[in-house]
C-alpha cells in the first residue's frame, strides 16, 4: 500500500527561501497592545478561539442618535429617518415636549440619559430607556427602583478611547466599569447591560475587540451564574481622528470604522458626521452620514452573511490574543478593588503580575 504524501508546507521555509533571513525578519512587528504581527498565520490546534464559539447577532441594524438640543425641527428629523427606514433611534437631551410633539408608533425609540430622576414618567409610554453612566463621575447608579422595568445599562467605552487608551484597556476598564453593577445589583442586572464601543482605524483590530469583548462578558456573568452571550453591543466611530483640513476624507475613516463594528458583530451601527468637528449640525452632512449607513447595509450585501470573519487564521489569532491580555488587565483591576476604587491609576495597571 502506498504511503500518503505530506502536503502540508512549511511556510516559513518558503517565506525564508524567497526573501532571505534578514527580510523575513523585518516581517514582524508589535503593536501597543503588546501583540506581536507576523507576515504569515496557520492554523492552530491549541487555539483556544475557533470559528465557531465566535459570538455574532443574527443581524445588524442601523441606529441614528440624536441630541435634541441640536436640533430645531426633531419632529421633522424623526420623520426623515422614518422615510429612509430608519426605525431605531436614540434621543438623548429630550424633554416633555419632544416627545408630545411626534407620533412615535412608527419608531423604535431609545430615551438616553444618566439622570434617573428625569426619566421616571416615560416608564408608561412605551420607550426604553438606557441609562449610559458617566464613567468619570465615581458614583454607581442607583437604579434600585428600575430593576423590574424595561431599561438598559450601557457601558460606553468612548471616554477610554478619547482618553487614549490602546484596545486591550479599552476592553478591560469597560468589562471592569459593568462588572461594578453585577456587584451592586447582582446576576439579574446582566441581561439589562449593553455596551458601546468606539471603533478606531485599526480595522482588523477593531474587528477583533467586538468578538473578545462579546467572548469576555460571556465568561464573566458565567462566573456569576446567568451566561450572557447575546449581550447589545453598538459600535460607533472614532472621534479622535477626525480632521479639519482634509475634511472628505473623515467619510471614508468613518465608514472603515462602522465595517469593523459590522464584522466584529455588532447589534447596532451608527455614524458621525464628516463635519462635526467644525460645523454645527446640518441637513447635508446628516444625509451623507445617514446615506453612508444605508449603503452598508443595502448594496454591499454583508449582511447576508451572519459570520463573515470565519476562517481567518489572523482574526483568530487576534481575537485570542486581545481576550488573554484583556481578561489579565481585568483581573488586575478588580484584585485591585475594581473600577471605582482604581480608577485613580488605571493607566498604570499592567496586564504582567
Amino acid at each position: 500500500m502506498k504511503k500518503k504524501k505530506n502536503l502540508e508546507i512549511n511556510w516559513e521555509e518558503k517565506i525564508v527561501s524567497d526573501l532571505g533571513l534578514d527580510k523575513y525578519n523585518e516581517l514582524f512587528t508589535s503593536t501597543n497592545e503588546e501583540i506581536n504581527i507576523s507576515p504569515f498565520y496557520v492554523n492552530t490546534k491549541n487555539s483556544l478561539i475557533n470559528s465557531e464559539n465566535l459570538l455574532f447577532p443574527d443581524e445588524w441594524k442601523i441606529v441614528s442618535e440624536i441630541d435634541c438640543l441640536e436640533t430645531s425641527d426633531l419632529e421633522n428629523e424623526l420623520k426623515n429617518l422614518f422615510n429612509n427606514e430608519i426605525t431605531n433611534v436614540i434621543l438623548k437631551n429630550f424633554s416633555k415636549i419632544d416627545l408630545l410633539e411626534f407620533d412615535l408608533d412608527k419608531l423604535n425609540v431609545f430615551l438616553k440619559t444618566n439622570n434617573l430622576k428625569e426619566i421616571e414618567e416615560y416608564h408608561n409610554k412605551g420607550l426604553h430607556i438606557i441609562f449610559e453612566p458617566d464613567l468619570e463621575d465615581l458614583n454607581i447608579l442607583k437604579i434600585n427602583d428600575f430593576l423590574s422595568k424595561s431599561y438598559s445599562i450601557n457601558i460606553s467605552s468612548e471616554f477610554f478611547k478619547n482618553s487614549g487608551s490602546n484596545i486591550i484597556q479599552e476592553i478591560a476598564f469597560t468589562l471592569s466599569a459593568a462588572n461594578e453593577y453585577l456587584n451592586k445589583f447582582g446576576t439579574e442586572v446582566a441581561e439589562k447591560i449593553s455596551f458601546e464601543v468606539i471603533q478606531g482605524s485599526n480595522y482588523f483590530f477593531e474587528i477583533a475587540k467586538i468578538q473578545a469583548l462579546r467572548i469576555l462578558w460571556s465568561l464573566i456573568t458565567k462566573d456569576y451564574g446567568n451566561q450572557i452571550d447575546n449581550c447589545v453591543i453598538t459600535a460607533k466611530p472614532s472621534l479622535k481622528n477626525k480632521t479639519i483640513n482634509n475634511y472628505n476624507n473623515n467619510i471614508i475613516r468613518s465608514t472603515s470604522e462602522c465595517l469593523s463594528g459590522i464584522l466584529g458583530g455588532c447589534n447596532f451601527i451608527k455614524s458621525i458626521a464628516y463635519d462635526v468637528r467644525f460645523k454645527d449640525k446640518n441637513a447635508f452632512s446628516q444625509r451623507i452620514m445617514n446615506n453612508q449607513l444605508l449603503i452598508l447595509k443595502n448594496e454591499t450585501l454583508i449582511d447576508k452573511v451572519n459570520n463573515s470573519i470565519s476562517g481567518s487564521y489572523y482574526l483568530t489569532y487576534l481575537i485570542e490574543e486581545l481576550a488573554q491580555k484583556s481578561l489579565n488587565l481585568f483581573k488586575r483591576i478588580e484584585k485591585k478593588g475594581g473600577y471605582f476604587k482604581s480608577f485613580a491609576e488605571l493607566s498604570k495597571i499592567t496586564i504582567d503580575e
